[in-house]
């Protein structure tokens, strides 16, 4: 029944739009995988042994999975808006800890937007800023999400954000939200956000932030700070490089919890082109002290090798291995070890993306 209203929701989103002085664009994405846990999980998840997913959204293991399904709708001018629904494990997950009532897991972002000059005010829900890695597959260098992206920070926002583009080198951004991942908010605080994007030359970007807030329904001196640097240099067309650096801490009952990591990448194009085969390496070292955010205090690994094929009209093919390795026994239950929890996983993954995009006027 809700497929099936979607559906008629956005056809009529087509007819509303389709030749009117308006021009929209619409962007769509297919992303599906199978992936191979070594562990052999009795319940087929990815999972650390409380129960929490050990991968962001790449969750099953011996099944085809349904990623997700997104269609994306925008409009640029001086007052415009984005709306993005989607569907599959993503739009679950993506939306599992949000405290209202109302169904909003299909709606990924929806906000409007006002911009004069340089300047623009967006209201609504919008994904984070922070990180390395965005939640559509497509564009980031890896199947897989990084640690970092799984578990250092937010993954969206409600609320105001101002964004000045200062220069084609440097665009600054602040933003006062809700908190992290949440439309109706678990208390009566607001968190702010601070971002700054430089780019002095084709070759170097860096992306900085800062992110303050009460994220608990506690009372108390509960305060999370969150600090989050990337910085991508394009050595060559043929080769890239790309770290992050994530840092946060808060409170609760009492007790300091702090968590930092950090992701190396790599990127070999070899003919230098967007098309084409690639080969991407990461690296990751996530130390949760508290447990905090992975429910177990732990020092975690991850070592993965990523093998594109990116075809211009028929979208892209993945295949990935990837070993996670903990200090701590926290990998799920396996069926043929005697229930022996272990200190790592091996998963192998091959995926397919497409996505298009058309604008209607």
């Amino acid at each position: 029944m809700r497929l099936r209203s979607f559906a008629v929701s956005l056809t009529l989103v087509f007819l509303m739009f389709s030749g009117t002085a308006f021009s929209q664009t619409f962007t769509g994405l297919f992303d599906g995988y199978y992936g191979y846990n070594f562990n052999k999980p009795a319940n087929q998840l990815n999972q650390f042994n409380n129960g929490g997913f050990s991968r962001a959204f790449d969750v099953n293991s011996q099944t085809f999975s349904l990623n997700y399904v997104e269609l994306a709708i925008e409009h640029k001018g001086p007052v415009g808006f984005r709306v993005d629904f989607g569907f599959g494990d993503t739009a679950r997950i993506t939306n599992s800890f949000e405290p209202s009532t109302t169904d909003l897991q299909h709606i990924q972002q929806a906000f409007v937007s006002v911009g004069k000059d340089n300047l623009t005010l967006d209201f609504g829900k919008f994904v984070t800023p922070l990180g390395a890695e965005v939640i559509e597959t497509k564009d980031n260098w890896n199947y897989s999400r990084s640690l970092l992206f799984t578990y250092a920070i937010p993954l969206y926002h409600m609320g105001l954000r101002t964004t000045y583009a200062a220069s084609d080198k440097a665009t600054i951004a602040a933003y006062v939200v809700n908190g992290w991942n949440n439309v109706q908010d678990n208390n009566t605080d607001k968190s702010i956000g601070l971002m700054l994007l430089l780019k002095p030359s084709d070759k170097l970007t860096f992306a900085g932030n800062y992110l303050l807030g009460k994220e608990s329904p506690l009372d108390g001196d509960n305060r999370r700070h969150m600090f989050d640097t990337t910085l991508t240099y394009v050595m060559s067309p043929k080769l890239s490089a790309m770290a992050n650096y994530d840092y946060g801490f808060d409170m609760l009952f009492g007790t300091r919890r702090m968590w930092q990591g950090i992701a190396a990448y790599g990127k070999w194009s070899p003919n230098g082109a967007d098309t084409g085969f690639k080969i991407v390496p990461r690296y990751e070292y996530f130390y949760d002290k508290s447990g905090g955010m992975t429910g177990t205090a732990q020092k975690i690994q991850e070592g993965t090798l990523t093998f594109q094929y990116v075809s211009k009209e028929a979208g892209t093919f993945w295949a990935e291995y990837r070993r996670d390795w903990s200090d701590q026994q926290v990998f799920t239950l396996t069926k043929d070890s005697g229930d022996v929890l272990r200190l790592n996983q091996d998963i192998m993954e091959f995926g397919y993306t497409y996505s298009f995009s058309k604008e209607i006027k």
